[in-house]
């Protein structure tokens, strides 16, 4: 070799690393080297794993939370009637929102949510993925609406009448929040009862009753646990 090769772009000798020392001889690893770099690859891949998995398992946890509170299924929802207080372990709950939470299934197929007026809120996927929003950021502009959900993969019949979403899940979170109206919860309490209906799409012509659980001052948790970490 007379081509001079910028010492730059070589592979040195040895490096320390934060996984100890890393020996090269001509650019390859020894075998102890290699067993560290292989290990830091199993270690990351695991970080990665547990990063990924997070939104997933605090979705869950709110599924189970709510169930737990009576609201587990497409006919019930958790309405704080007279705010949160420190019984609702909520990562960024406040105690100014009356908020509205619901367990959607699409196993069935398509499912109807006809929302209340000036709420604002949004459906997320079984893994906290945005599915869409919904009230005075959504399409019905705050004047409550009919959305239809529609499960994973489905290729029927559209019609026409329905703001859409797509899930790519088959379990989703419908949250929202209504708003005091001079300091009382009277108003928004009142409209999600008469106006929140969920069913399946199938059931249009017949809707079932909903069940409206209030979730203040009951101990409720939607975080998800650490303690298998």
């Amino acid at each position: 070799m007379t081509t001079p090769i910028p010492e730059a772009i070589t592979t040195l000798e040895s490096v320390d690393t934060r996984l100890g020392t890393l020996k090269f001889f001509d650019g390859f690893p020894d075998d102890a080297t290699s067993e560290k770099i292989y290990d830091n690859l199993d270690f990351m891949r695991g970080v990665e794993a547990f990063l990924n998995a997070i939104p997933g398992a605090s979705i869950e946890a709110f599924r189970i939370g709510l169930a737990s509170q009576g609201a587990d299924n497409n006919q019930s929802i958790l309405v704080f009637e007279d705010l949160m207080d420190s019984h609702s372990l909520f990562l960024t709950g406040n105690t100014e929102s009356i908020y509205n939470l619901m367990w959607l299934d699409t196993k069935a197929g398509p499912l109807v949510v006809e929302t209340p007026p000036n709420i604002l809120g949004f459906i997320d996927s079984h893994w906290f993925e945005y599915v869409g929003d919904v009230g005075n950021a959504g399409s019905d502009k705050g004047k409550g609406g009919k959305y239809l959900l529609l499960p994973p993969g489905y290729d029927g019949t559209v019609p026409d009448g329905y703001f859409v979403m797509r899930s790519p899940t088959y379990g989703n979170l419908l949250f929202y929040r209504g708003f005091l109206e001079d300091g009382s919860t009277r108003t928004a309490v009142e409209n999600t009862r008469k106006y929140l209906k969920v069913y399946n799409l199938s059931e249009a012509d017949n809707p079932p009753p909903m069940k409206f659980v209030n979730g203040s001052r009951v101990l409720d948790s939607s975080r998800y646990a650490k303690d298998s970490f």
